[in-house]
């Protein structure tokens, strides 16, 4: 499968690895930083969110499971809006990465020069992303009361596949759009199949920011994959 392709690949060939560096260390800085400010002001507000004065009992017992339960979100939820909003500038940030893995599997002469693409239609993209992420982040939250992590795992595939595609498709000229009409012409096993693997893996705590580099190598992969079937 691509994904677990494009795992091996960054985790075999250390000419990948600077390029996985800095991206990666600012991606885990996000992870560690949003988890921690959101675990103290957690416990800080909760005894408040429940009127209870300070010296009471209850308010140290709060305190404890205010703690507790920012332990809990920061393992199971926040890794899920990470996923969420840490791929909208995928494109951007991912992009050296995903044209030296191009470079690997194709060649160097069958790699394609980055398309020209104004600022304007960069920050287009990574807001209609935003938008598009947050808003399926909203509807799997909602629909999680009724039908459990079924749309979370859905809703992370779907942007995992659009997410770590996107340095490829960007680099073609593919905006959000376009770039969800060439995969969904495309939407066979090999590419749900990524999908799903790939929102798994996004969803596991901690794994899923460290398998970041992986990831992108595979949609790019992927990408590169299809291009080759279409010509064949």
């Amino acid at each position: 499968m691509d994904a677990l392709r494009g795992i091996w690949l960054v985790g075999r060939t250390p000419q990948l690895w600077p390029l996985c560096f800095l991206p990666l260390l600012a991606a885990l800085a996000v992870y560690v930083v949003v988890g921690v400010v959101g675990g103290v002001l957690l416990v800080k507000y909760l005894p408040i969110w429940f009127h209870f004065d300070q010296g009471e009992r209850e308010w140290w017992l709060t305190r404890l499971l205010g703690g507790l339960a920012a332990v809990g979100l920061w393992l199971v939820l926040f890794n899920f809006v990470f996923v969420l909003l840490g791929g909208v500038f995928s494109g951007l940030v991912w992009d050296r990465l995903s044209f030296a893995v191009e470079q690997i599997a194709a060649g160097e002469a069958s790699a394609p020069a980055q398309a020209p693409m104004g600022r304007g239609a960069q920050a287009g993209d990574s807001l209609s992303r935003l938008v598009l992420n947050v808003t399926l982040g909203v509807a799997a939250f909602v629909l999680g009361f009724a039908l459990g992590p079924v749309p979370g795992v859905f809703v992370a595939s779907l942007v995992g596949l659009l997410d770590y595609t996107a340095p490829a498709c960007l680099r073609r000229g593919l905006t959000l759009g376009p770039q969800w009409a060439r995969l969904r012409r495309t939407l066979d096993r090999d590419t749900l199949g990524f999908a799903l693997l790939a929102g798994l893996l996004s969803l596991i705590p901690l794994v899923g920011v460290l398998l970041l580099p992986g990831l992108v190598a595979g949609g790019t992969l992927l990408v590169l994959r299809k291009e080759d079937e279409k010509k064949g």
